[in-house]
């Protein structure tokens, strides 16, 4: 399988769902253990990610969709970080490990051996992107923040409120 590159999250999930690996649930559902309990018996069965499109508490109904499970299963992480494969995105985790912990080469054959991993990791370099994002069209600032808009979910009973994190 050839890696893909995505310009943003819109054209991940669109990628996610022309393969399936995404599931769009049209009908209210509650960030109240609801969203959690579904998120869960899917992830349990390495099913696709989720896509809640009417969040609803109560009467309240929130403007904004919660994503669930986007990075579920190892097969949604290697797409997401743009490898071919789980094999590929292994490869990528041990040339993180080298580089967290590099050993230097024992000699000019060990310093030839080891060039490739360097040069891929030289070309892991940020990059500068737009200056506008759309993830920055609404910002909110000051007496405008509402935490409250946010549809956050409660996720298991006996919890003692919402957990902004969770997601």
């Amino acid at each position: 399988m050839a890696a893909l590159k995505y310009e943003d999250l819109r054209d991940f999930l669109a990628h996610l769902e022309s393969t399936g690996e995404l599931r769009r649930i049209a009908q209210p559902v509650s960030p109240r253990l609801e969203m959690t309990a579904l998120a869960d018996r899917v992830l349990r069965k390495a099913g696709p990610a989720l896509l809640f499109e009417r969040p609803v508490d109560g009467e309240r109904e929130y403007a904004m969709p919660v994503l669930a499970n986007l990075f579920g299963t190892p097969h949604r992480v290697a797409v997401a970080l743009g490898a071919g494969s789980v094999q590929e995105l292994r490869q990528s985790g041990e040339l993180l490990a080298w580089l967290k912990e590099p050993e230097a080469p024992r000699g000019l054959r060990d310093a030839w051996n080891k060039w490739p991993i360097l040069r891929q990791a030289m070309n892991m370099a940020p990059r500068s992107v737009n200056s506008h994002p759309p993830c920055q069209e609404i910002v909110l600032e000051g007496s405008a923040v509402d935490l409250s808009r946010l549809p956050v979910q409660t996720c298991w009973p006996g919890d003692a409120g919402p957990l902004l994190t969770w997601g």
